[in-house]
């Protein structure tokens, strides 16, 4: 360590005149005001002269150089573990996700098995109806022979009275003439009366037997009708009721298959944000190191210098630092719109509106596009990985790495126009967008065409809009915070003007 510490320091010695020369060019007054200070004495036997100063000058502003990049360092380090936090959570997030949907798909499992249970159950119930139908069938054709039969013996009767009745009988009952004059006997003729009553009595009995049998046909028909109805019924209704579920436990284990495949994304880039904290860290113990070293150097040199050069030195460090902001090392890459934003957009980064629609956290911003539009690199980098599979619905997307630790991904894609391993430049066009619900690429958490951004940094998934020109997007469509920042940002750029104009001459 001691050695690599110490050819740091050797190269920032070396190069410092060139590296820092726009940290020093605007402290120049001061460094011209040590080297025109008038030589002065060491213990009455040494002199400070013009090369010893103009070494302060030097390693004060590689001091501060150094000083710099520690804080930027820190910052770095501090950001990356505020990220990683806030990865860790989405990870949990999405552990908790995978358990409620697995469990749910148990659940609808066990739903379908019993759906299915009663689907069998009603087939059985159809067998055995059909059975009872044939039964049923059976005895409405001994039935209908019945009724055959009845009717014949009912047709024998009404002609036997019509033919006796004539002999008897008129309008007004038994006819004592027409009985008076029958051949037979009045006692014979009488009995003959009497066999004709009950003769009538039993038509009467067999035309309510008829009425009977046809009130039962009838019966057995409409039971018969009713069963096939409620059965059919039964069937289909259980039928759509199971395909509802399948549907359903497949859409599940769909969402829970792109949760799946997002969990190994989180788990790769933690893994590789956890190696990029490890090389800060490192970073930052050889700046301490390297400070300290510069430090005691400078206390070496300070104890030749007058009061009135040291101050001098004090304001070199001072001016040097006057306009320097740690968060300036957190600034990464300036990223394009993968597609115009003209159209709005529909979800951001950690947006409640979308975990109430879909049960999950969004870490991305979503861009309304037209089904088939053209997608572009959003700055240049390599094509990472890319994931789609022709004539399928699941989720496809396309993941480019840039420089400075950076990483993004276009979501929802219809059609990648590039393959793993390619180099590919800002503004070149990389894919087709999708979205439109079981379209190829869409996967299944979609509502409509967009594109799906996400941005990476350190292997820690950040808010993309703050890498992208907020100008282009319509207001409207924006939270309040982000406005704030365009806001502040024209603020920003007018005041630079201002000050612009007032320092020219």
């Amino acid at each position: 360590m001691k050695k690599f510490v110490s050819l740091i320091l050797i190269s920032l010695l070396v190069f410092a005149p060139f590296a820092l020369a726009d940290d020093t060019g605007s402290t120049s007054d001061s460094a011209d005001k040590v080297l025109e200070s008038e030589p002065v004495k060491v213990n009455d036997t040494e002199v400070v002269d013009s090369e010893v100063i103009n070494q302060a000058v030097k390693e004060s502003t590689l001091l501060v150089q150094l000083k710099k990049h520690l804080a930027q360092s820190r910052y770095r380090y501090f950001v990356l573990q505020n990220n990683m936090e806030v990865a860790k959570e989405g990870l949990v997030q999405l552990e908790d996700t995978v358990a409620v949907l697995e469990e749910e798909i148990v659940n609808l499992n066990d739903t379908i098995d019993d759906t299915m249970n009663k689907i069998r159950s009603v087939k059985t119930q159809v067998e055995r109806g059909e059975m009872e139908i044939s039964d049923i069938e059976e005895e409405v054709l001994v039935l209908e022979l019945q009724f055959e039969d009845q009717k014949e013996v009912v047709q024998d009767l009404m002609r036997l009275l019509y033919v006796k009745r004539d002999v008897f009988y008129d309008d007004e009952g038994v006819n004592p003439v027409k009985v008076l004059v029958s051949p037979d006997s009045i006692s014979e003729t009488l009995q003959k009366v009497t066999y004709l009553n009950l003769i009538e009595n039993e038509n009467q009995s067999q035309i309510k037997k008829l009425a009977d049998l046809d009130f039962q046909l009838k019966g057995k028909r409409n039971d018969l009708r009713e069963k096939r109805t409620e059965l059919d019924r039964m069937d289909s209704e259980l039928k759509e009721e199971l395909q509802a579920q399948v549907e359903e436990r497949n859409a599940k284990q769909n969402v829970l298959n792109e949760t799946k495949e997002e969990k190994l994304i989180y788990e790769s880039m933690l893994v590789t944000a956890d190696e990029k904290a490890e090389d800060i860290q490192r970073e930052i113990e050889i700046y301490e190191e390297n400070v300290k070293i510069m430090e005691g150097k400078m206390m070496d040199i300070r104890s030749v210098l007058t009061e009135d050069q040291q101050a001098i030195i004090d304001q070199i460090e001072t001016d040097a630092l006057e306009n320097f902001a740690v968060s300036d090392a957190a600034s990464s890459i300036d990223l394009q719109w993968p597609v115009s934003p003209g159209k709005g957009l529909t979800a951001f980064f950690s947006d409640s509106n979308y975990v109430r629609v879909f049960g999950v956290q969004h870490h991305a911003v979503d861009i309304r596009a037209n089904q088939g539009s053209t997608i572009f690199a959003p700055a240049d980098g390599v094509v990472y990985k890319v994931v789609f599979k022709e004539n399928s619905t699941n989720y496809a997307y396309v993941m480019i790495a840039h420089r400075k630790g950076v990483m993004t991904v276009v979501g929802h894609v219809s059609e990648p126009l590039v393959e793993p391993g390619e180099y590919v430049k800002q503004g070149q066009i990389i894919a087709l967008s999708g979205g439109t619900p079981n379209t190829v690429g869409s996967g299944y958490r979609t509502t409509g065409p967009h594109v799906h951004f996400e941005v990476w940094q350190s292997g820690v998934l950040v808010d993309p809009l703050l890498y992208l020109p907020l100008e282009e997007v319509p207001v409207n469509s924006l939270p309040e915070q982000y406005v704030k920042m365009i806001q502040e940002d024209m603020e920003s750029t007018i005041k630079d003007l201002q000050n612009a104009l007032l320092q020219s001459p």
